[in-house]
């Protein structure tokens, strides 16, 4: 740049590299006295006459996890600014390179640090899927190397999804993507694993573990075509290391690894790695939505959203989580253990595991007087959650939620007819 340029409080030092719905530059940040990178959003893709809408919700949504992806092997955002100036996401710069230099076979990496790295994207995919972020786009020019043996994922989370100018399904690069994006099919985090199986293919082999004549080609391949053997193409291999690859790349998402932590843990082992380094408590806390009826019609990515909103609480039992009269607009679903519903120190009501209390605040999303007291009749486990954040969920998880919420109070409206119906001298 032949004089200096700012972008805000940032000067804009040079070009980094530059995409069709963004320019990446490398910046200086007078504050923090740091190089930072500046993803800069073109505006054409805010302005799409049959996307646009969908961009910049998306872009939204991304932009308010800023900060919030802590991990050591996850590019940092700092900044976010969305405005109708300019559009742009300020990260932490990474000058290593990336792994895309490392997977042809004049120039591989040796076998341990191949592991090392695998496990440590495993570790921050883990991380981010529990904070409700589905990469979609795994490659090795998303996976940046800084400092010896240190790698960092990146356009993840508040780093962006630039490419929602295609289906939420099939977002992704050819080369990396999984069956289930090249039918369009809605994507979880077994898509992912699936794509970091390809890479850690690329990286032990050298070698694409498809050979298509054209896209078409490939994603026939993709969709029918087993693999060649990793140690068909390189004889030094471990077996158990080819089991791994191969699992993660099963065309089936069910047969690939369960979770991150199942696919780090067949990595730890090879690697000596200290498994409890893979954070296992929301796992258990996204089994226990799963396992409640009225979340069974949900994706497993609308359930880490709703994970990332709501604030899970564990109560003794006599604790009154609302009091009639009281004002409040918060609400909870009980994950385990039973509550009363008292009214002028009457039983009304007792309610268990996948209930709803406090409803109403969700209904008229405002504050307003509760109706009655609720308390655990025993030890409970809730999760609290405040209407205003259930904006931020995606569309299509509002919708399931609220069909879930209106099915539920349904439910309890029958029950309670039931009951008034059953009474002594009830006259329809």
């Amino acid at each position: 740049m032949s004089k200096e340029t700012y972008l805000g409080t940032y000067r804009l030092i040079r070009k980094l590299g530059q995409g069709g719905t963004s320019k990446v530059y490398l910046a200086y940040d007078p504050f923090k006295d740091i190089e930072v990178a500046i993803k800069i959003i073109k505006q054409e893709f805010l302005d799409d006459p049959r996307l646009g809408r969908q961009n910049r919700k998306q872009l939204e949504n991304e932009a308010a996890l800023a900060g919030k992806l802590i991990h050591p092997n996850i590019v940092k955002t700092f900044e976010a600014v969305l405005s109708d100036e300019a559009n742009y996401i300020v990260m932490e710069y990474v000058g290593g390179g990336t792994l895309e230099k490392f997977i042809y076979q004049e120039n591989l990496l040796p076998l341990d640090r191949v592991v090392e790295y695998m496990f440590k994207c495993c570790r921050a995919l883990n991380y981010a899927q529990f904070k409700g972020v589905i990469h979609r786009d795994i490659k090795p020019a998303n996976l940046l190397l800084d400092r010896p043996n240190e790698i960092k994922i990146t356009d993840l989370g508040a780093a962006i999804r630039l490419d929602l100018e295609q289906t939420h399904g099939s977002v992704g690069s050819p080369n990396y993507m999984s069956p289930e994006q090249v039918r369009g099919d809605e994507v979880s985090h077994h898509t992912d694993i699936y794509s970091l199986g390809v890479v850690m293919y690329r990286l032990l082999t050298g070698r694409s573990p498809y050979t298509p004549k054209n896209l078409a080609h490939l994603y026939q391949q993709i969709l029918n075509e087993t693999p060649i053997a990793p140690t068909e193409l390189r004889s030094d291999l471990p077996p158990q290391l080819e089991r791994i690859v191969m699992r993660a790349m099963q065309k089936n998402p069910a047969d690939r690894f369960p979770t991150w932590r199942d696919f780090g843990n067949e990595l730890a082992e090879l690697g000596h790695f200290e498994k409890s380094d893979l954070e296992i408590n929301e796992s258990e806390k996204f089994i226990a939505l799963r396992n409640l009826k009225m979340f069974e019609e949900f994706a497993d990515l609308e359930l880490w959203e709703l994970l990332r909103i709501g604030e899970w609480q564990k109560q003794p039992a006599k604790t009154v989580l609302l009091r009639e009269n009281d004002m409040g607009d918060a609400f909870y679903i009980l994950i385990e253990g039973g509550v009363n519903v008292t009214r002028n120190n009457r039983l009304l009501n007792t309610l268990g595991v996948g209930d709803c209390v406090g409803e109403m605040a969700y209904v008229s999303r405002k504050k307003m007087p509760r109706s009655a007291t609720i308390s655990a009749n025993t030890d409970i486990t809730v999760m609290k959650i405040m209407p205003d954040q259930l904006d931020k969920l995606s569309d299509r998880c509002q919708l399931h939620f609220l069909q879930a919420f209106l099915h539920t109070l349904a439910d309890r409206l029958r029950i309670a007819d039931d009951r008034v119906a059953s009474m002594p001298g009830h006259q329809l």
